[in-house]
């Protein structure tokens, strides 16, 4: 058995994850559930050179910023990251975060647009199970551990309500498949229909932004913020149904992604991270007499790497990167060329984690 090893600590600042920062033994400390000004006891759960990963054991001392969890489970709980501190304190870190990973390019004055709730927003959510230890609940990257949370506040009322029912009882024990011993399960609210899915695709019932309202602020601060004035032409990289580009100004357009079935004129099933799909893509562009003038793409987190090659290939006028997952997107553009950001947008998509939607605009200089 693993010794432990336990650890006082000071946090003095928060990590892009959400964790608190402490620097007082000899390797830098990473603590879940902790905020700047906390002072105490961890156990150490890995570590690697100058670096170690912790949990806390003992809060000796309480920060002034700390406030308590909406959520029972938070103290527990990998999924959310922030509940301890109010929303304002929450957006603060998300702000800095931000301008850390792009403290390298002149980045123009970051706009935070916060949400109007914290909890009750997310229309899916899933969870891990595992029938040897009849636990279902969230997964711990850390220890791998699963933590029941049938009192769960993240979801929408329907998905908290169909959480609460499979527990209840432990229902779910019944309704999940008998093999694998683990496996996961996709609570998901489409459309006004409930849909519950066992070690299915993410978001197989079609995907959807997590929060619908903050999805409709993204389209709005596009459409204010980038739609051309004149019709343009325009190029939708990971497009899916048009959800973005959907609206502006433009007089052709060609949305790109994987999709089972065509969802009209206007699309093009490609894999983008086909070595192909640059050659593939300019040929489509070709047969409808296109040249793109603008750029929109919205990758998943692993962003899209070779970036600089598509806008040295296609050289359009302005690019609009959406993105779930900042740190991507700042690796993707540092290597950009001829290009400036005109601006910068900070749209909370994720409230009480440390996630969060980044969307910036690049002009092409003159």
């Amino acid at each position: 058995m693993r010794q432990k090893h336990t650890i006082t600590f000071e946090i003095t600042g928060m990590d892009s994850l959400g964790q608190g920062v402490s620097k007082i033994t000899d390797k830098v400390t990473f603590i879940p559930k902790t905020v700047v000004g906390d002072k105490g006891e961890a156990e150490i759960l890995s570590e690697k050179k100058g670096v170690a990963f912790a949990r806390m054991t003992k809060l000796g001392q309480s920060s002034d910023k700390r406030v308590t969890p909406a959520c029972v489970h938070f103290a527990n709980c990998p999924s959310c990251h922030y509940l301890h501190v109010d929303y304002a304190q929450e957006l603060l870190y998300k702000k800095e975060s931000f301008e850390r990973l792009f403290r390298k390019l002149p980045l123009p004055e970051l706009e935070v647009v916060g949400a109007n709730r914290r909890t009750a927003y997310r229309n899916r959510v899933q969870l891990h199970y595992s029938l040897k230890s009849k636990l279902l609940g969230m997964r711990d990257p850390q220890t791998f551990q699963i933590t029941s949370i049938p009192k769960c506040l993240i979801g929408v009322p329907e998905v908290q309500k169909e959480l609460e029912r499979l527990y209840e009882n432990n229902q779910w024990l019944k309704e999940a498949p008998p093999a694998p011993l683990e496996g996961h399960v996709e609570i998901y609210w489409i459309n006004n229909d409930l849909k519950v899915s066992w070690n299915r695709p993410y978001a197989e019932g079609g995907f959807t932004q997590v929060f619908e309202e903050m999805n409709q602020k993204l389209k709005s601060i596009l459409h204010h913020s980038w739609n051309p004035e004149q019709p343009t032409e325009l190029l939708d990289l990971f497009g899916g149904n048009g959800n973005l580009s959907d609206g502006l100004n433009y007089s052709k357009r060609l949305c790109v992604d994987m999709y089972q079935k065509i969802p009209g004129t206007d699309f093009l099933s490609q894999d983008l991270y086909d070595e192909r799909a640059l050659k593939n893509i300019k040929s489509e562009l070709k047969k409808r007499s296109m040249k793109v003038e603008h750029l929109l793409l919205d990758p998943p987190r692993s962003g899209l790497k070779n970036l600089k090659v598509w806008i040295e290939d296609l050289k359009p006028k302005t690019i609009a990167y959406v993105s779930c997952d900042p740190h991507t997107l700042a690796r993707d553009v540092q290597s950009l060329e001829g290009y400036h950001l005109k601006k910068a947008f900070l749209i909370d998509f994720f409230p009480s984690t440390f996630h969060f939607e980044s969307f910036i605009i690049l002009e092409r200089n003159q």
